[in-house]
């Protein structure tokens, strides 16, 4: 506890000013030799059926069935755990990561009630909890401030319950007891000495010493700070500047500097975390869906780009060209370009010419008074077909064809009598007509 508490108050600090005296008694017993016998609060879960059923609380337990694990932080946030008992942020991430592999667990609720604590580790495990692939939802119905605020906004959905202390808080400080007043009391005698080789060690310290803070808040601080903002403003793009300046701010308010989503319960953040893993899984169909679509169709997609090589892919971002790809796809654009301008140049040079197209002329003239014929013929047979001067010749020839093989069809050929000029025979194919004519 010792080293904890002295890294603890000599250290960058996401801190609100309300919370930071919860150390302060813990200091002041190590000064006195007390051993501490009131730990902080320690960092528990639970899990919560979908069901609405509490399935258990135990730190070993594993859900049995589709549950939302409740993370509760209620105590200051340290990079790594106490043993006065609040595990630190790298032990909440090996426990997400858990979570994460184990598929009943649908997603996490985060319950804070902390004024925020280390600078150190927390931008780490808020960005995690922002990359974090199940659903995440924060809640409050006490105080969120600085470090613990940092990581309740990155969940996907927050909430605060409309009887909550405060939210808020953002920004960076830098926490120091001086206790060498108290070890000279006690007969130390304190003595620094630095290397000519490390003239800049310790440089923001002994500048504080100095009562000058300038050195500390442009190396550490503002560095600090800027990070912070820079994070928030990635997590909540809706967040006021207002709100980064580091005041507190009531449940109504928070909604309105965008630093809290909605008011409501634990259970509402529950119902959220349900509600969020619903609709991630029809996504998931869609996007199976849309995957399958879209293997089909992209070999037509590149062909019709004229791509050699396949277009790349990912789950997040879908097809896209590469940059060797846009380079083929541009070349081709300028060649459809320059080939379309000639062809244009061609078809004007064509329509100016007034020969071809008095020829064209012509033969259209032609072309529709054949097809006026060809109507007639067609009417005159009997036959009404519509379509194109093919077809309708095809359909007038094979009624010629067929008209020709019907009986009676074959014409009768009159034998002339060549030594009797200008007399026709009585007889035709061997018939004498005048004998029939006189019966």
């Amino acid at each position: 506890m010792k080293k904890n508490t002295y890294s603890l108050l000599s250290s960058n600090w996401m801190f609100a000013e309300e919370s930071k005296s919860i150390l302060l008694p813990y200091l002041i017993n190590i000064l006195n030799g007390i051993e501490n016998t009131i730990p902080l609060a320690s960092t528990t879960h639970s899990f919560i059926s979908d069901k609405g059923l509490a399935i258990g609380t135990n730190e070993n337990l594993s859900p049995k069935n589709k549950s939302v694990a409740v993370l509760n932080i209620h105590h200051p946030i340290f990079k790594y755990d106490q043993v006065c008992g609040p595990s630190g942020t790298q032990t909440m991430m090996a426990m997400l990561e858990q979570w994460k592999a184990e598929e009943n667990i649908i997603g996490v609720v985060f319950d804070y009630n902390s004024g925020g604590g280390q600078g150190s580790g927390t931008p780490e495990i808020a960005d995690y909890i922002f990359n974090y692939p199940k659903p995440t939802v924060s809640y409050t119905n006490d105080i969120c401030g600085s470090a613990a605020y940092y990581m309740f906004a990155a969940s996907k959905y927050t909430f605060i319950n409309k009887y909550a202390d405060f939210i808020g808080c953002i920004g960076s400080m830098f926490l120091k007891v001086n206790t060498d007043g108290i070890l000279e009391q006690q007969g130390a005698s304190i003595i620094e000495v630095y290397s000519d080789l490390s003239p800049e060690k310790n440089k923001q310290s002994r500048a504080l010493k100095e009562g000058d803070t300038k050195p500390l808040i442009d190396k550490i601080l503002n560095p600090s700070a800027s990070v912070f903002h820079a994070d928030l403003k990635r997590f909540r793009p809706t967040i006021s500047e207002n709100a980064l300046k580091g005041d507190l701010f009531s449940p109504e308010d928070s909604i309105q500097e965008g630093l809290v989503d909605k008011i409501g319960t634990l259970q509402d953040a529950i119902n959220k975390v349900i509600e969020l893993a619903s609709s991630s899984q029809q996504n998931n169909s869609k996007s199976n869906t849309n995957k399958n679509m879209s293997a089909k169709t992209l070999l037509v997609l590149q062909a019709v780009l004229g791509l050699d090589a396949p277009l790349a892919s990912t789950e997040e971002n879908g097809s896209y060209l590469n940059a060797e790809q846009l380079d083929t796809l541009e070349n081709r654009l300028v060649e459809l370009d320059a080939s379309n301008t000639d062809l244009q140049t061609k078809l004007d040079a064509a329509l100016a010419n007034t020969e071809v197209n008095d020829q064209l002329t012509a033969s259209q003239g032609t072309v529709t008074a054949l097809e006026a014929s060809i109507n007639e013929m067609l009417t005159s047979a009997g036959l009404d077909v519509t379509g194109t001067l093919t077809e309708k010749t095809a359909a007038l020839s094979t009624k010629v064809a067929e008209m020709g093989g019907q009986d009676g069809a074959k014409p009768t050929n009159v034998k002339v009598d060549v030594n009797n000029s200008g007399t026709t025979s009585n007889v035709v194919d061997g018939i004498d007509i005048s004998a029939a004519m006189n019966n």
